[in-house]
């Protein structure tokens, strides 16, 4: 680590809302630079830093670059939480120039560097940094052909997150037009998903086909939904006889491979996500490679590759994304001391993620007949009722309205199952919602 400042090199000892003048410096910088958090500014001495302190500042610059900065710059900012000292790299974007949002795109919230300091942009040098950087085209920024479009699957989602469904906020519209990003959330998103379950290692024997319509995030639910009752549990009684409960795939990771999968897919290619579940693994492929340029080995270091980054603003306000660029990272550790973990497959135009089964055992390796130390299936199985079919069930015994809660507690379903649940019966007219905000409670037509 150099100890002086330089046009690349900055250091802080603490992380102010001035740091934001660092970070838009360097992106419109021709080569970028990085940040160390928590160094004494004059002796360039490290200081204390606790494990809380990182993991806000992780997450605070987490949110800058999905809401600070215009235009979005979620693959050049790579936050490096577990490096001493805290580290944040910054690469100089092709989009120039970039600014602070909330500063205005002129003089007040364009940054430049200067030697070791970052400095506001003059207007000219704004405009020749226009000339010189044509912003590319993004395919969910482009007017979307289809204008007619409705979003109560949408407005369901904000409803229950008590926020306001605001489409300038959500960059839904620009010129009085939708854009793609707006298309995607919406009830009339053209894009499917396609889900196939087999029986055996290969796709000779199909047990079940599915495919997935409608908004984005309805799409989303019912695919979690629907691997997660797929998604067994076996139970391992010990020599001791203590009972061990181990599910097939780690439920994070499906959630990140998934949703990676939505977030990330060119939607310029004619193709559709395609999720496979073998007894062996779960394969979960998305049209297009790695945008930008980068590296697998750069992704599963942390560096962000944004192909959509209006739709990842949009699911960022939903709560569908949580500490973006994390993904690939979480997936590795929720299979964590396992003997396999995730594996990722590139091409040209194609990303599949491989989870494997952590259950599953080849005939050579399954335990014979009487050894005490025998796993046996537990809980779900691959195919079985809908969590729809289980709300649905119970309010049909019901003898009043139930509100969201009370169908959490009757069910065991998780919130975001229910919410899921909810918004398909709903869809299909097969309850109706009594009362609204706190006194909201459901109830069969």
């Amino acid at each position: 680590m150099n100890n002086f400042e330089d046009a690349n090199i900055e250091y802080k000892s603490q992380l102010t809302n001035r740091l934001k003048r660092e970070i838009v410096s360097f992106l419109n910088s021709p080569n970028g630079g990085v940040i160390y958090l928590g160094i004494d500014d004059i002796t360039r001495k490290s200081l204390p830093v606790s494990d809380a302190e990182r993991k806000r500042w992780e997450e605070t610059i987490s949110n800058w670059a999905l809401n600070a900065f215009y235009p979005i710059p979620y693959s050049l900012i790579e936050v490096l939480p577990n490096k001493q000292p805290f580290t944040v790299k910054v690469r100089g974007g092709r989009n120039k120039p970039y600014a602070i949002s909330s500063n205005g795109f002129d003089s007040s919230g364009v940054y430049v560097r200067e030697g070791s300091s970052a400095v506001k942009a003059t207007n000219e040098r704004i405009r020749r940094m226009q000339q010189e950087y044509q912003v590319s085209g993004e395919f969910d920024s482009e007017p979307a052909d289809e204008q007619q479009l409705t979003f109560k699957v949408a407005s369901d989602v904000f409803e229950n997150l008590d926020v306001d469904f605001d489409q300038k906020a959500l960059r839904l519209v620009k010129d009085g037009k939708y854009n793609n990003a707006a298309l995607l959330v919406s009830d009339q998103n053209p894009y499917p998903i396609k889900l196939g379950v087999y029986d055996g290692l290969d796709v000779m024997k199909f047990l079940d086909k599915r495919e997935f319509s409608g908004a984005m995030t309805k799409q989303i639910d019912e695919v979690l939904n629907y691997l997660d009752l797929a998604n067994h549990n076996q139970v391992v009684i010990t020599g001791k006889g203590q009972r061990q409960e181990k599910s097939d795939f780690p439920t994070v990771a499906i959630r990140e491979a998934v949703i990676n999968a939505f977030v990330h897919r060119d939607y310029l290619l004619h193709s559709n996500v395609k999720i496979e579940l073998f007894n062996d693994r779960l394969e979960i492929v998305s049209p297009g490679g790695i945008p930008d340029g980068l590296t697998l080995a750069e992704i599963k270091d942390g560096l962000t590759a944004a192909r959509n980054p209006r739709l990842i603003h949009i699911l960022d306000k939903m709560q569908y994304i949580e500490n973006y660029g994390t993904g690939i990272r979480r997936m590795y550790r929720a299979y964590g001391q396992d003997s396999q973990g995730p594996r990722f497959e590139v091409r040209d135009n194609s990303f599949k993620v491989v989870l494997p089964n952590r259950n599953y055992m080849s005939t050579e390796e399954k335990a014979p007949e009487g050894d005490p130390y025998k796993t046996m299936a537990s809980g779900k199985s691959r195919i079985t009722e809908t969590n729809e079919a289980r709300v649905l069930a119970v309010l049909r015994r019901s003898k009043k309205p139930l509100k969201r809660l009370e169908l959490q507690s009757e069910t065991g379903l998780t919130r975001n199952q229910i919410f899921a649940a909810l918004r398909v019966l709903r869809a299909e007219e097969k309850i109706l919602v009594v009362g609204t905000s706190v006194n909201t409670r459901y109830v069969t037509k």
